[in-house]
């Protein structure tokens, strides 16, 4: 794989990604209604299973949310009545419900506009590096969106293992997941996200969009570790076109330390996406974690003042992650993904290079 310049990402053979697009369906596909929507999965099962499912045995963890809301994630094994019962599909359902404390009306104004937005946006995709929702159901007091499960989780999970388990029924059958993180593999996965950015920045003519919410937490891998970019709740259509800031007023603040850009809180524009995939670029190399206070503070900086103490080099080896099992044999790679996340980290955003 060759340095990547920075004129482009996509642009020709061994290098960081090519486009792969495929074909979408059109914007808007999943339109307004009442408080109370049908599912829109493109199946034969019934809304009542999946909104029964919703139970602590098929839960995998409480995301958090906001002052507002609430944030939660479950698997749900869904039956296809229609097959006679023998087809079986996983999927994996985000619940968002309003906190006790916030009114009705406040908390389901907050709610029903993150998820349209999310629903609108992925209604009209169809990329094979971005995650496919496949219905929504909306209820007076939560809105659960469905999408495909992805069996491996988040790249957060692999790079940096904590106590909460992968989910997985067979996770504890397993090795430790970085020990299957191989330098390939994290190289493909480094290819698939951005492909997936490069279609949301540039591929299509009319609009763009700003995903405003790139992490290792966001980025999800199915059974063949493939990355499908997710997290679409913060996503926003920039209309005015590549380079001219999303109005402030259609802004919800991110505030994931380690991966927001330096100009977050007075311009956003696709540059965002960039800086936060270079962090992602370093985690990867690195098997640091993001917003780690180590010395010379969060990994982006401490990646740059690397960089100017190698006297030009800008990479050493004791930067890699120990645990690639692979990584003698990839050094040079590892270099240019190493000065490419630093790159898309400069502080100024014009100097960043774009994703196409």
């Amino acid at each position: 794989m060759q340095v990547v310049r920075r004129a482009s990402f996509m642009q020709g053979q061994g290098q960081l990604a090519g486009r792969g697009l495929v074909a979408q369906a059109p914007y808007g596909w999943f339109r307004r209604g009442t408080s109370r929507r049908s599912c829109s999965l493109a199946l034969r099962y019934s809304e009542q299973h999946i909104v029964g499912s919703i139970r602590d045995d098929n839960a995998m963890r409480n995301n958090g949310g906001t002052s507002r809301y609430q944030s939660a994630l479950y698997r749900v094994q869904l039956q296809d009545a229609g097959a006679g019962g023998t087809s079986a599909r996983t999927v994996l359902v985000k619940k968002l419900s309003q906190n006790e404390n916030e009114s009705t009306a406040r908390g389901l104004v907050d709610l029903d506009g993150r998820c349209q937005s999310e629903v609108n946006l992925l209604g009209g995709i169809r990329h094979d590096n971005i995650i496919n929702l496949v219905g929504s159901i909306w209820r007076d007091t939560f809105i659960l969106l469905v999408y495909d499960h992805m069996d491996n989780g988040s790249l957060h999970q692999w790079l940096h293992p904590g106590p909460v388990p992968l989910p997985l029924p067979e996770a504890e059958r397993r090795q430790t997941a970085t020990s299957q993180l191989d330098w390939p593999t994290r190289r493909s996965i480094a290819i698939g996200v951005a492909r997936g950015l490069c279609y949301l920045h540039h591929g299509r003519s009319n609009y763009h969009i700003v995903h405003h919410n790139i992490n290792s937490t966001s980025i999800l891998l199915d059974r063949d570790l493939r990355p499908k970019i997710a997290g679409f709740g913060l996503a926003r259509v920039n209309l005015a076109g590549l380079d001219h800031p999303v109005p402030a007023s259609e802004l919800t603040a991110a505030n994931i330390f380690g991966y927001t850009a330096p100009e977050y809180a007075t311009v956003v524009t696709e540059k965002v996406d960039v800086y936060s995939f270079g962090v992602v670029l370093l985690e990867l190399v690195t098997g640091r974690v993001a917003n780690e206070a180590v010395p010379g503070g969060h990994l982006a900086t401490w990646a740059r003042r690397h960089c100017e103490e190698e006297n030009g080099r800008g990479f050493s080896e004791v930067v890699v992650d120990i645990r690639i099992p692979d990584r003698a044999r990839h050094v040079k790679e590892m270099a240019a993904v190493f000065r490419l996340g630093v790159e898309c980290t400069i502080p100024d955003p014009g100097e960043r290079p774009p994703m196409l």
